[in-house]
């Protein structure tokens, strides 16, 4: 096993929340569909490639990889989950240290970091093409790396999803807005509780 320091010194944290299903759509995807298509810090999308398919041959799936670098050390979050949804504390528990020695071995990460194995929550991000697809119809909000028509976040129903980007009813301008996937930075489902998550 490589010496500690040159694996970054983590330290492996759980977040327990659990999540019930997404209205029970079908998650079944090509590899295309699984692909992250919202652009991530270059060491996540690294994270993603190498452990993606290590998480799925447990029957699990990735949904989404943070990386925030800091001054002494930084913080690495895989985001994890079932493919039908409703991920539990206990799956969590059992991939943390299979993953936690999967990057012992790769060692994409340079100094000293923690690891944080958590569940997807309520405001599931979207990053990948079937994410997306799955939640049409759905309220999301969508956060831009530059202005589009004055706006850099946008918030409101999803309306279309294709291989370059995406539609959205915007609640702000009372406009439908189309936003390439490259000029996507952050993009979340707006959990509605008195609409049961539905918009």
């Amino acid at each position: 096993m490589p010496d500690q320091d040159a694996t970054g010194d983590r330290r492996q944290q759980i977040n327990g929340e659990q999540e019930r299903g997404h209205g029970g759509e079908n998650r079944s995807a090509s590899a295309e569909d699984r692909r992250m298509v919202v652009q991530l810090h270059p060491v996540a999308a690294r994270v993603a490639d190498l452990l993606g398919p290590h998480i799925e041959r447990q029957g699990f799936e990735l949904v989404s990889v943070e990386y925030h670098k800091g001054t002494r050390s930084s913080m690495l979050r895989l985001l994890v989950d079932r493919p039908d949804g409703g991920i539990a504390l206990d799956d969590l528990e059992q991939l943390s240290p299979v993953l936690g020695d999967l990057l012992d071995v790769y060692d994409p990460v340079e100094g000293r970091y923690t690891l944080e194995v958590a569940s997807p929550g309520l405001k599931r991000p979207l990053t990948r093409l079937h994410d997306f697809a799955a939640y049409i119809g759905r309220r999301v909000k969508i956060r831009t790396h530059h202005a589009i028509d004055g706006q850099k976040s946008f918030s409101g129903t999803l309306a279309a999803a294709t291989g370059d980007g995406v539609e959205i009813d915007d609640e702000a301008s009372r406009h439908r807005v189309r936003i390439g996937f490259q000029e996507i930075k952050g993009a979340n489902h707006e959990y509605d509780f008195n609409g049961a998550g539905r918009r």
